[in-house]
């Protein structure tokens, strides 16, 4: 499948979201979308006994956040807010458990059934259900000791001799294999918001490059996705196996069009690609994500993996539910339309707040939780997003105003204004400023500052221009050194 270019939101640049990776990217962007709505943003310090949320036996560091309102607040934990129940976020973590309570309400799933690790029945019951099978661990998570499309009893052999010797799990799942585009859908209330089809690691061949530089040149695509940036395909064992298999190896030349498929699992931390299908599923498989969602309890939002039928767009078995699913790759898809999953849950979760207008300022993330890293806080609260019309100049300084203390001095002037923007040094020992903010006069009349300076600096003439915003703009004030900014 050919790449195309990919319209992100405007207000999710690649900037926006920049060193911000992981769960703590899902974190951020609902964190965000709140937060540019008004509502009040706070950030919890690691092991804080606020959390009342189950947090799958890891760190809420940068992950664990509350949004408030006058009349209510809400708490939440990477993509996962508190009207989820806890006991269902446990549930969904046992995946046979889940997979009960599925089949009890009539929701279709995998043929498949339990076993201790050295248990002998495995392959006899692989024979009976028909391969290709899969096997799977009861509790992992992000594929982990997933092995599929098995294909005879040597094969499965091997893999639980693999899976043995790499994982601790004491028991697996074996389940009948189902041929079909695999989805991961976000439902969030009564409606499908987000659909992806994750796609191995693979290549297309152009019929000149190898496979080593069709690899390159996927990941340069890759780095330009803020999600994916941080996931490329590397050139492992299990690459080379794949290739090897296919007749390939990495200074293979494939032909035009050839997909070559680098890995069988779709895992995108490992090279997968997110494809946006939100709009080709048919309205029986979305119906099938929301209807597994209600046939748990008190879980109105996260994701559900389905494969759907190759015979039929209108059939499919439900794989699990992800009650702490992963968010971001449905807003940077590699392919297809972005969906904005935050939105959806602050109209969830807040829908006083849905036609409110947006804030068009963004805060630093890594800068906000810093103390909370070191412990210097317990919690912190973001400044209040400014509201309503922003106006915007930049101004250009010109004389002795570079390495005279001139740009810090104009900085401190700016945050005591609660000003935001940045300056910079030009050519010709000048300085460019930009101030923006809700309030026209302290704009205006920050002129006057930049002709006084700093004591060591002598202004001679200030260029005054309105400045148009086309990008989002940090709250704070940053000095860029060496086209670098600083806050």
């Amino acid at each position: 499948m050919n790449q195309t270019n990919v319209k992100l939101f405007p207000h999710l640049t690649k900037k926006v979201v920049s060193d911000i990776t992981g769960f703590k990217l899902d974190a951020y962007l609902i964190a965000l979308e709140g937060w540019r709505r008004g509502l009040e943003l706070k950030w919890y310090k690691d092991e804080t006994e606020v959390c009342k949320l189950d947090r799958l036996n890891s760190s809420t560091q940068g992950k664990f956040f509350s949004l408030s309102s006058d009349s209510q607040v809400h708490y939440f934990f990477r993509s996962r807010g508190d009207k989820v129940a806890n006991k269902t976020v446990r549930i969904c973590q046992d995946k046979e458990k889940t997979k009960d309570i599925l089949e009890k309400k009539g929701i279709p799933t995998p043929m498949g059934k339990v076993f201790n690790v050295d248990d002998e029945n495995v392959i006899r019951y692989a024979s009976d259900v028909g391969f290709p099978v899969v096997i799977k661990p009861i509790k992992g998570s992000m594929g982990k000791g997933v092995y599929t499309n098995i294909q005879n009893k040597d094969e499965l052999r091997n893999a639980i001799t693999d899976y043995r010797s790499r994982f601790k799990y004491t028991e697996f799942a074996v389940e009948k294999h189902y041929h079909g585009n695999e989805y991961r859908i976000y439902v969030v209330g009564d409606k499908v918001v987000g659909a992806t089809n994750r796609i191995p690691a693979n290549v297309i061949g152009d019929g000149e490059s190898s496979i080593t530089s069709l690899i390159k040149q996927k990941n340069k695509e890759r780095r330009k996705n803020p999600y994916l940036a941080p996931k490329p395909i590397k050139v492992d064992y299990e690459v080379l196996h794949m290739l090897k298999k296919a007749g390939y190896d990495k200074d293979s030349i494939p032909p035009k069009d050839d997909q070559v498929f680098l890995r069988e699992k779709s895992n995108l931390s490992s090279g997968g690609d997110p494809i946006d299908a939100t709009d080709q599923l048919s309205d029986e498989i979305k119906q099938l994500a929301v209807d597994a969602l209600k046939a748990l309890p008190s879980i109105p939002h996260a994701g559900v993996d389905i494969i759907v039928d190759p015979t039929s767009k209108k059939k499919g078995v439900v794989l699990e539910a992800n009650a702490t699913a992963e968010i971001a790759f449905h807003m940077f898809p590699l392919s297809g339309k972005p969906r904005d999953i935050p939105e959806a849950m602050i109209d969830y979760y807040f829908p006083e707040t849905v036609r409110i207008k947006r804030s068009y300022f963004y805060f630093d993330f890594n800068s906000i939780i810093g103390p909370l890293k070191t412990w210097a806080a317990e919690v912190i609260e973001v400044p209040k997003s400014p509201s309503g019309y922003i106006y915007a100049k930049k101004y250009t300084a010109s004389g002795k105003v570079q390495n005279v203390g001139y740009m810090n001095w104009i900085r401190r002037q700016a945050l005591k204004r609660n000003l935001s923007g940045y300056s910079q040094k030009l050519e010709d020992n000048k300085v460019e400023i930009v101030v923006a903010s809700t309030n026209q006069k302290d704009v205006d009349e920050f002129v006057e500052l930049c002709y006084k300076g700093s004591k060591k600096s002598r202004v001679d003439d200030v260029l005054q221009q309105q400045w148009k915003i086309d990008n989002p703009l940090k709250i704070g004030f940053e000095m860029v050194i060496d086209n670098k900014r600083e806050k």
